[in-house]
């Protein structure tokens, strides 16, 4: 019949057990650690098992008879102990590796840890001949002696010397790694202070496993964080990419070609109109991710193309055969395909060309195509990371409307490039 006590604390192992492994389950699963990060970890979580399994068995075997059983406790003891060590030195070089920085001091100050508690496995072994640290009494019940104290000397000293370090590092952390570990450290802190106060409740490995599943959490919660900012950062740049498709040629170009006009006053006035209309356009697409209505995204691509009808004159024709309007497609992404039949498809043709904008809606989907019959290109060749604009319009034309786009090309020929949008999308 097991007293009170003994049924607590196997209880308690037990919930650790199973914390351990689900916490060991959910860091290779969801963590996308490097090979060495998971090799640790599950060397985190052997010595956590050892320590949880080996204090099972000893409250199981506990009090019972014979000197064979004495043994069993006291080997029982010595791996649940000495596999504490271990996990504390291994959780000290989880702390200094989120620190993340690679100085001479931390390095030593790892070693010294690992130093530290072999000397206290040491210790342990030497115990088994003089029993100055723990022993096993004649009802077969273990028992702690004079020199025990060294053991909660040895954690409390790594732990208050990584909440100094946390301390020290603390500008440099976020405010997620911080949060984690003043939350585990506060755990590992009470929990040594529990176990020396209340010697007859296993508390240890409980808290351990505690904070390691605080670990693993704040672990995925600084994941989420970083994933969010590269969003962000990669909203930014395309951003500023949408920005950049104004050209400085173009604006150049542009304005020397409203310069020369005839005396109009008319067609001044509605180039200068045109070009303000374009600028506003193309400098306010600040997100990428905005979706306007298709009629407002053909006025600037007519204003752009009014520009440069000004400069190619005869060389440039322009054919539209918009029959579908009532839609939205994501910002500056026409815009994009008109200046590219311009720019790589009409322009460098000594003899001009004709560029046909066209929308359409055929069974379940809106289809907007821009071609011209211009010198054509290697459609393999433009998808490649020097050609970004055609890479960022499929790209949201994929993300946000559940559409396509399809580039066909041949050189000497033209290209038509053709937006195909899901009814269901508009």
């Amino acid at each position: 019949m097991l007293d009170g006590f003994t049924s607590t604390n196997i209880a308690i192992e037990f919930v650790a057990f199973f914390l351990s492994l689900a916490t060991l389950i959910g860091a290779l699963v969801l963590t996308h650690k490097k090979k060495y990060d998971k090799a640790q970890l599950v060397f985190l979580m052997l010595m956590l098992f050892f320590s949880t399994f080996s204090n099972c068995l000893y409250f199981v075997f506990k009090g019972q008879e014979g000197e064979k059983i004495k043994i069993l406790l006291y080997i029982l003891k010595f791996i649940k102990i000495d596999a504490g060590f271990w996990l504390i030195a291994e959780i000290n070089s989880l702390i200094i590796s989120a620190i993340g920085k690679p100085k001479k001091e931390y390095k030593i100050y790892r070693i010294s840890v690992f130093v530290l508690m072999g000397v206290m496995t040491v210790l342990l072994i030497v115990n088994g001949f003089s029993n100055f640290i723990y022993s096993i009494d004649e009802n077969n019940i273990y028992q702690r002696e004079n020199a025990f104290f060294i053991i909660h000397v040895a954690e409390g000293l790594v732990w208050a010397a990584d909440a100094v370090l946390l301390f020290l590092n603390r500008k440099s952390l976020s405010k997620q790694i911080k949060t984690t570990f003043c939350i585990c450290l506060a755990l590992l802190l009470v929990t040594t202070v529990l176990q020396f106060v209340f010697r007859q409740i296993a508390f240890y490995d409980a808290i351990i496993s505690m904070s390691l599943v605080v670990m693993l959490f704040g672990e995925q919660a600084q994941m989420m964080a970083e994933l969010v900012e590269r969003d962000k950062q990669l909203s930014r740049q395309r951003s500023k990419l949408l920005q950049r498709q104004v050209s400085p040629h173009f604006i150049y170009n542009a304005l020397t070609a409203i310069q020369v006009l005839p005396n109009n006053p008319y067609e001044t006035k509605k180039a200068i109109g045109d070009f303000a209309k374009y600028l506003r356009h193309t400098l306010s697409a600040t997100n990428e991710n905005e979706l306007i209505p298709f009629e407002k995204e053909l006025e600037n691509v007519q204003a752009y193309f009014h520009l440069e009808k000004i400069r190619f004159g005869n060389n440039l024709n322009i054919v539209y055969d918009v029959t579908e309007k009532d839609f939205q497609i994501p910002i500056m992404c026409v815009q994009i395909l008109a200046e590219n039949a311009v720019k790589h498809g009409i322009s460098v043709r000594s003899e001009g060309g004709t560029i046909r904008i066209s929308s359409k809606r055929q069974d379940d989907s809106i289809f907007i195509t821009v071609s011209d019959d211009g010198v054509g290109f290697d459609t393999v060749k433009a998808f490649d990371e020097t050609h970004v604009g055609l890479k960022n319009v499929r790209s949201r034309i994929h993300s946000l409307v559940n559409g396509e786009l399809i580039v066909n090309s041949e050189i000497g020929v033209g290209t038509t490039a053709t937006i195909r949008i899901p009814i269901s999308a508009k």
